[in-house]
């Protein structure tokens, strides 16, 4: 372990999940790559996470406490600004990292020097530590990779990111008016400013549980709409401003096919309302309309039939 000033600042919040912060923390502690801290940002829990990050001796990682606020780009934001480090990488309490992952990253970025951030391929674990999984249609985009950011043919996780202290700064870290997405709007930031490197090796695992869901697909729409309408307002790209436009349809009408496929029909006549302004030109509007009209006044004895006769 060096004892000089760390190179990387990782940034990990937690809220009363004590029972995965150990595993996050351990695959921090493995990492090949040791010039690092570890900035354990707990948003005022209320079970034992006190009492485990007490146990923890290594003195590269520095626990910060504050009350609960319950937004994500807040505690980020919080550890990023106590990092010592030149590179803040991210990761949550309930997902982990492999071995390699800073190793690779901080390599990668040294030699490109004209990247300013940095992103590695992913999988899945299920909420008993089930998978690893490959996510579908999973593909590596260097370079200026703002259109394949907005319309998410770049997925990109947070707990696989490592950008440059400087260049988090510059863009304004996270939105902290965003209850949630404030990472894909921060990932829009990055990719207007700076080209992106990334490791395609599957390097993180990303937990997915019942947790995870604790907003409506309308409440997406909102956020997703507020971070497209900034983009809208600074750029001046014709062709970013297409794309963008063309990203908020298509989002909205998915996001209503989702409403519709859980049974949401107030909830999808709200989004179609929402979305008219914008998303009236598109055909698949004027079919939302139809399904969302129509579908609740059909029985469920024809329904199932259908969908029977259809798969």
């Amino acid at each position: 372990m060096s004892a000089a000033r760390p190179l990387v600042s990782v940034v990990l919040p937690t809220y009363n999940r004590e029972g995965f912060l150990q595993k996050a923390a351990e695959s921090v502690l493995a990492q090949t790559y040791d010039h690092w801290e570890l900035l354990v940002v707990d948003d005022g829990s209320t079970d034992a996470t006190r009492t485990f990050l007490g146990t923890l001796r290594d003195p590269r990682i520095r626990p910060v406490f504050q009350g609960h606020s319950g937004i994500p780009a807040q505690v980020r934001n919080a550890g990023a600004r106590t990092a010592r480090g030149d590179y803040l990488a991210f990761l949550d309490s309930d997902d982990q990292w492999l071995r390699e992952k800073l190793a690779l990253q901080i390599e990668d970025l040294h030699a490109h020097p004209d990247s300013g951030w940095s992103y590695t391929g992913f999988e899945y674990l299920g909420v008993e530590g089930r998978g690893p999984i490959a996510p579908h249609d999973w593909a590596a985009y260097n370079g200026w990779i703002l259109e394949l950011v907005i319309d998410t043919r770049a997925l990109i996780v947070l707990p696989s990111v490592v950008v440059h202290r400087r260049l988090f700064e510059r863009v304004g870290g996270f939105d902290e008016s965003l209850p949630r997405c404030e990472d894909y709007d921060l990932w829009i930031k990055l990719a207007e400013a700076s080209p992106a490197r990334v490791v395609s090796t599957p390097l993180v695992k990303v937990r997915q549980h019942p947790e995870d869901r604790q907003w409506t697909w309308l409440d997406m729409l909102e956020y997703m709409n507020r971070i497209y309408d900034a983009l809208l307002a600074r750029t001046t790209s014709p062709r970013i401003r297409r794309r963008c436009r063309a990203q908020k349809t298509r989002l909205s009408l998915d996001l209503m096919a989702r409403m519709r496929s859980a049974g949401q029909y107030g909830q999808a006549r709200q989004g179609l309302r929402t979305s008219f302004a914008y998303a009236g030109w598109h055909p698949g509007w004027w079919t939302a309309v139809l399904k969302t009209g129509l579908r609740p006044a059909i029985p469920a004895t024809v329904l199932a039939l259908y969908y029977r006769l259809k798969g």
